[in-house]
């Protein structure tokens, strides 16, 4: 069949909105709900302040793609960190798994506007707009100033979604006490009768092994899993 007989059938891009589960029950109930957060005032308010420009931008919904997942993820870390009050480099990818969530958007691109990347370099003068509406609205990100539904992701779900695409990053210890467990269960499985020794084992062999090499272990176990006994 030539290529212009052929049926194509566009499908609209998933989008990604993270935020914490302190907004788990109005999502849930009414969906994403346009607004000026802690993330939006806590980046942009100072910069408005100092040029001397009224900060009050647009109340929007924030959404990215797969493609840029960490952005969901940096967006969740600061609500985390608000709802927890804690610094944004203190919190843990524990308090993530525990009070983070991530909301997915069907078809989204349908229902989102997407800022352009910049001519003059992809983010051209950005970081240096103190004159619009939309400050938090980087190019490249999508926004949309209606309310919109989503699928709720948190927890396990959560942590293994984002895993599969990249964008999640477990704390050096946290990555350790994952590897241990993984090599654990693999290992005892395959000699149930040896399994104080293996335990005893892969403790020492894993409490042993630098950060890079945690990393390296974990990445090949959540593969096929390499042999570490």
């Amino acid at each position: 069949m030539n290529w212009y007989n052929k049926i194509k059938i566009a499908t609209m891009r998933t989008l990604y909105h993270g935020t914490s589960i302190n907004n788990y029950n109005s999502i849930k109930d009414v969906g994403l709900v346009p607004d000026v957060g802690n993330f939006v005032s806590d980046s942009y308010a100072g910069e408005y302040e100092a040029s001397g420009v009224e900060f009050d931008p647009t109340p929007l919904v924030y959404a990215t793609d797969k493609e840029d997942l960490d952005k969901a993820v940096t967006a969740m870390t600061n609500a985390v960190a608000n709802m927890l009050g804690k610094r944004y480099h203190d919190v843990s990818s524990n308090d993530l798994k525990n009070y983070g969530m991530l909301v997915i958007i069907k078809e989204g691109e349908d229902y989102f506007e997407r800022r352009p990347w910049e001519e003059n370099g992809i983010y051209g003068d950005w970081q240096g707009e103190t004159d619009n509406q939309y400050p938090a609205v980087e190019p490249g990100d999508y926004f949309s100033e209606d309310g919109q539904d989503g699928e709720i992701l948190v927890g396990n779900k959560m942590v293994d979604f984002l895993m599969k695409h990249g964008a999640w990053k477990y704390d050096a210890e946290e990555l350790r006490k994952q590897l241990l467990t993984m090599a654990i269960r693999y290992h005892i499985k395959e000699s149930p009768d040896r399994k104080n020794e293996i335990i005893q084992t892969i403790q020492n062999k894993v409490n042993n092994l630098t950060d890079e090499e945690v990393n390296q272990q974990y990445e090949a176990y959540s593969g096929i899993i390499n042999e570490l006994v």
